[in-house]
């Protein structure tokens, strides 16, 4: 799986995560959902957990990303957005500005440059 592979390096993703300040839910020990909001307006790593996509965590976490962009004064956020994820960012308002084919782990991907910009 192009995400998901068996070996990773560990060293480099502690790297890159360091300095994240995610918002991550948790049930039961479980992460059900959980995605990082760069200060440029980026969202990364948004992630819900097969079982709980339909059932309002998604939702949640794409508001309290919302209203913590509002309070940093983001006025366009924008991700890399899987064909899956392309439907649920839609609904949010994203509109798509490109799509692109990617090569992960040797694995040919589309995914889709989405924005939404956020009158001031």
């Amino acid at each position: 799986m192009a995400w998901a592979p068996d070996h990773y390096d560990r060293e480099g993703w502690f790297k890159r995560v360091i300095g994240m300040d995610p918002f991550i839910a948790e049930l039961e020990n479980l992460v059900v959902v959980f995605a990082d909001l760069q200060a440029d307006g980026y969202i990364e790593h948004f992630y819900c957990h097969l079982d709980f996509q339909g059932k309002g965590v998604g939702k949640a976490l794409m508001q309290a990303l919302m209203d913590k962009g509002e309070l940093i004064g983001i006025e366009r956020y924008y991700s890399h957005v899987s064909i899956t994820a392309k439907p649920f960012f839609e609904h949010f308002g994203f509109t798509s500005v490109k799509q692109q084919s990617v090569e992960v782990r040797g694995e040919g991907l589309t995914n889709f440059v989405m924005e939404k910009r956020v009158a001031k």
